[in-house]
């Protein structure tokens, strides 16, 4: 009895200041305002590992009183079963942040792992019945069942076969985020080393805890830090983007051609001046837009600048819309850019112009945009015509991969047109 009561002396404590530690943390993320999928996760861990702690601390207490046998089943049920859910997450979580570092890892990884807690989950409900790993005596304390140790030995091969995962990625990972990686292994299974020589003591989660800590200060912290520097870089391309589509020469025509028409169609001239203003009103509503956008939306932009084009060059260029797929986001500006290169710098050098296509379509795992022309073409090898072009592109190409993982190809040759695709991965 009273090694019992050192034994809470000790455990209620350190649980209680663990639940603290991962409470503090889950405010910090939530006050960080980033809603990744590596938050969310983390969140969760968090969550989870608070309530598990919670709930052990509670069979302490309740230890010793025969009438709380039932809810401390229930306690235990959450303890052993979340314990599963944890370890994979922490595995979903792994995988996540991986793939971010550049690095392939199998998507059969995190299902396997769950179907494999799953079969732990399973075999606890079983032990509700059967005792097969614990039970509550008379008295109405917490006793472990010969095979107990099965239980313990599910989170400790998951956490084995995660720990390979990391090492074998460390290269990507560096040094300081493979060590927080497998902390969330190391930890724990010391602390599962330490109960084996002193029964009783609870270090397995408040263990959880600190590698936890040790993941958002090397990891999570950082990742923020990425995050906003992106963030300002996504700003100021986003800011150079809108400056760059608005061009001098391209507003002085259009104002000309406008000026023109109302001398002869009056009511054309309206609809091209409605037209010109929302074309203006696109390109600095972008400046403002931190998220994505609906293609509806960038399709109506692209619309508009391709009406005030057909208005200056009339029968020279052709549009062909070939759109399949429509429900799906993107970067605002993405497409326009591409079109406005395929009008100047193909078509208008084209004798006699020439087509403009633009087809969507949706595949098993992305969204591709295509736009293609019949115009002069250009030798790719020695990159743009002109500078504004070239920077236009590759502002292009860093929003979509910062902000969906997409890609932009072009290929071109002289005098055979040019072929520009966009590719949105769906799961982004």
């Amino acid at each position: 009895m009273e090694r019992r009561r050192l034994l809470m002396a000790t455990n209620i404590p350190l649980e209680s200041f663990s639940i603290v530690i991962s409470i503090l943390l889950i405010i910090c993320i939530i006050a960080s305002k980033e809603h990744t999928k590596l938050n969310r996760l983390f969140l969760w861990m968090l969550a989870i590992n608070a309530f598990i702690l919670g709930c052990d601390i509670f069979i302490w207490i309740g230890g010793g009183h025969p009438q709380l046998v039932g809810a401390m089943k229930a306690a235990n049920f959450f303890v052993f079963n979340l314990g599963y859910l944890l370890v994979a997450l922490f595995t979903a979580y792994m995988v996540t942040y991986i793939r971010g570092k550049g690095s392939a890892v199998s998507d059969k990884i995190v299902p396997v792992i769950t179907a494999f807690c799953a079969v732990a989950v399973l075999l606890v409900i079983i032990s509700m019945f059967n005792n097969m790993f614990f039970y509550f005596s008379e008295k109405g304390y917490f006793m472990r069942s010969p095979l107990h140790w099965i239980s313990q030995a599910y989170p400790i091969i998951i956490i084995l076969l995660d720990m390979g995962i990391i090492l074998k990625h460390s290269g990507k990972l560096g040094v300081k985020d493979t060590f927080a990686l497998l902390s969330y292994g190391i930890l724990p299974a010391g602390a599962m080393a330490v109960q084996i020589f002193i029964n009783g003591l609870a270090l397995v989660y408040p263990a959880a805890t600190v590698s936890l800590l040790i993941i958002y200060v090397n990891i999570q912290v950082e990742q923020s830090k990425r995050l906003r520097e992106k963030e300002l870089e996504l700003t100021q391309n986003r800011i150079a983007m809108m400056l760059s589509q608005i061009q001098p020469h391209f507003l002085y025509n259009s104002l000309t051609a406008i000026a023109q028409m109302c001398k002869k169609s009056p009511d054309k001239a309206g609809e091209a001046t409605i037209a010109f203003a929302n074309y203006l009103r696109g390109n600095l509503d972008s400046l403002t837009q931190k998220g994505m956008v609906h293609f509806d939306r960038e399709l109506r932009h692209i619309k508009t600048y391709l009406s005030l084009e057909k208005m200056r060059f009339e029968e020279n260029i052709q549009i062909i819309y070939s759109i399949g797929a429509t429900d799906f986001m993107l970067p605002s500006l993405t497409i326009q850019p591409i079109i406005e290169n395929a009008v100047k710098h193909g078509i208008c050098k084209k004798e006699g112009g020439g087509t403009i296509c633009l087809e969507t379509m949706e595949t098993a795992e992305n969204y591709i945009i295509r736009v293609s022309d019949d115009g002069m073409g250009f030798d790719t090898a020695a990159f743009f015509p002109d500078e504004r072009q070239h920077v236009g592109i590759e502002n292009v190409r860093f929003r979509l991969a910062a902000q969906c993982a997409g890609t932009l190809k072009i290929e071109s040759h002289p005098g055979g047109g040019t072929k520009a695709v966009v590719t949105i991965p769906k799961n982004k």
